[in-house]
């Protein structure tokens, strides 16, 4: 493969990139999420055993578990003007050497400030929720991690999910590009939540956007 090839190849990635984070494909986006979270979990599954519910909220129906998928990025950071700029970039590129861009090198976050940044999200949530008359603790909330400017450090201690616990959801779980955690899940939570419980996984390819 020349570079003129990979360079194709590379746009072609970014236009599905794109196509991928429309609103067309929120569903399926939520969907792979979830997808993430078993494989990391070993869990088993087929496509047809996942389904979208009447009404939102949750996103992702999988047997007995009702997820509600959010997205956690680094603070500015929007997926689509970010990848819509990105496939512009590609496109307009004569070279690779074009594309080689210079990053700050992300620094190491313990899982306590980790675990923090679910709290803005989580806290709308349950506010916007409660108001509406939903019963958070039919929900199975699940936190994908995208951070750029960030690696979080497994090594460190996570505290307990005080405030998470006080909000009433049924479980609470987070995965990313190489790492999947559940933060807590109920008695009444699917079983495959609750025999992970605290359990760091940890894998070497990651898959992000």
């Amino acid at each position: 493969m020349d570079d003129s090839d990979y360079l194709r190849l590379l746009t072609h990635q970014a236009e599905q990139a794109n196509t991928f984070l429309s609103n067309a494909r929120k569903w399926e986006r939520e969907r792979w999420v979830c997808e993430r979270l078993l494989q990391a979990l070993n869990v088993s599954h087929r496509l047809e055993e996942f389904s979208a519910a009447e009404q939102e909220p949750p996103d992702v129906l999988f047997r007995d578990a009702s997820f509600e998928v959010f997205f956690v990025l680094d603070e500015g950071r929007r997926l689509t003007e970010e990848w819509r700029a990105e496939l512009e970039r590609r496109r307009s590129a004569f070279s690779l050497s074009q594309l080689v861009k210079r990053e700050a090198k992300p620094r190491r976050i313990g899982a306590a400030e980790l675990q923090a940044r679910l709290t803005p999200t989580l806290r709308k949530k349950a506010h916007n929720y409660s108001e509406r008359g939903l019963d958070l603790g039919e929900l199975d909330m699940l936190a994908f991690v995208s951070l750029k400017r960030a690696i979080p450090d497994f090594n460190s201690h996570f505290p307990p999910p005080t405030e998470f616990l006080r909000q009433g959801w049924r479980s609470l779980s987070l995965v990313g590009p190489t790492f999947a955690r559940v933060l807590f899940a109920h008695p009444d939570a699917p079983e495959f939540l609750r025999s992970n419980l605290g359990r760091s996984v940890l894998f070497d390819v990651g898959i992000s956007l």
